[in-house]
């Protein structure tokens, strides 16, 4: 993806969660998430997270069909979320799609992206 590609993905991922006020991760009955491997960078860990629950629930199949959409609120996510992924130095993935793509974006970043809406 070309940066400007980028900027839209992320402004658009920004955009929904402040409707909602919730990002969307997929979590197991044993409190494990969904997490892969970067496709940036060597031995990163990339969380995944979705702008809707309908986005996340297509997801719920193949090797993830046990897991199920789970919601974060964004208040918990920028308050909590981001400074653990940021010292686990993992980064999150956008609304990982059915292409196994997504953009890898590093949490303080989209954390600075999402304050700027009022939450």
């Amino acid at each position: 993806m070309i940066d400007e590609e980028i900027s839209s993905e992320v402004s658009t991922f920004a955009d929904r969660v402040k409707q909602d006020a919730i990002v969307w991760a997929l979590g197991a009955e044993d409190g494990g998430m969904v997490v892969v491997d970067s496709n940036q960078f060597d031995e990163t860990d990339v969380l995944l997270l979705w702008d809707s629950e309908e986005k996340a629930q297509a997801q719920c199949r193949d090797e993830w069909a046990d897991f199920t959409p789970i919601s974060i609120d964004l208040a918990d996510f920028l308050d909590e979320w981001v400074l653990d992924l940021k010292e686990d130095e993992a980064l999150v993935g956008l609304n990982w799609n059915d292409d196994n793509v997504c953009v890898e974006i590093e949490p303080i970043g989209l954390a600075k992206v999402l304050a700027d809406f009022d939450i």
